[in-house]
């Protein structure tokens, strides 16, 4: 049976199957398609999904990371107890040290100027180094219980400023034919296992727990949106 099409009088109002659309409309068919995208798109970044439980956080990142951070913290608090208890004698190891390479300053006295700086550089070591480090402690613990990327990436990046600092310190303060070579060492122990707790932080299973990274959109921010 035939359905018929209407008279001309009374034309059908159902689309012929048989038709072939114009390119014209397929092009606006598409436009719209990315449009709707493009909208669902800004909607949930705009009005992001409510987070969920996520779960038990793994033991690389709240075991493996921290007894590697203990032992690194461990090691920072020997050579800096022995370091405070000999910052004399370091002193003037570090002035004999820098004269030398002063010599040649034009309008400089190389024993004043090595006096004063290596009256300034033991304690800055001494003060600064476990002040940046008890500072990390508590990102590490946030970033277990605040499920947080972003503060992974800044407690890695703390990291990498004091493995910057920590080798300067082993050699300016303990690397001395008198000093003894297990103050030395411990300063690089520290060194080793810092590195060890950035790794169990980038590990495959940590970075499933943690939530995706957020998108960034330059042309977005650059109109202000």
């Amino acid at each position: 049976m035939t359905v018929p099409n209407g008279d001309a009088d009374h034309p059908s109002k159902e689309p012929d199957p048989d038709r072939i659309p114009t390119q014209a409309e397929l092009d606006a068919e598409d436009m719209a398609e990315i449009a709707r995208k493009s909208k669902d798109s800004e909607h949930r970044d705009r009005y992001p999904a409510r987070p969920t439980d996520p779960g038990v956080p793994p033991l690389a990142l709240t075991r493996d990371a921290r007894v590697a951070w203990l032992i690194a913290g461990a090691a920072c608090l020997v050579w800096v107890i022995y370091g405070f208890a000999h910052v004399s004698d370091i002193t003037d190891l570090l002035a004999d040290r820098l004269r030398p390479g002063l010599e040649k300053v034009p309008d400089v006295d190389p024993a004043e100027k090595a006096k004063s700086m290596a009256a300034f550089w033991p304690p800055a070591f001494l003060i600064g180094i476990p002040v940046l480090m008890a500072l990390t402690w508590p990102m590490l613990v946030a970033i277990a219980t605040k499920h947080s990327r972003n503060l992974r990436n800044v407690y890695m990046s703390t990291l990498v400023v004091l493995l910057l600092f920590v080798p300067v310190c082993a050699d300016l303060l303990f690397n001395y034919p008198g000093s003894p070579r297990w103050v030395w060492a411990m300063a690089w122990v520290q060194f080793g296992f810092l590195i060890l707790s950035i790794l169990m932080t980038l590990r495959s299973s940590v970075g499933q727990w943690l939530p995706p990274s957020m998108r960034v959109r330059p042309m977005r921010v650059a109109r202000g949106g």
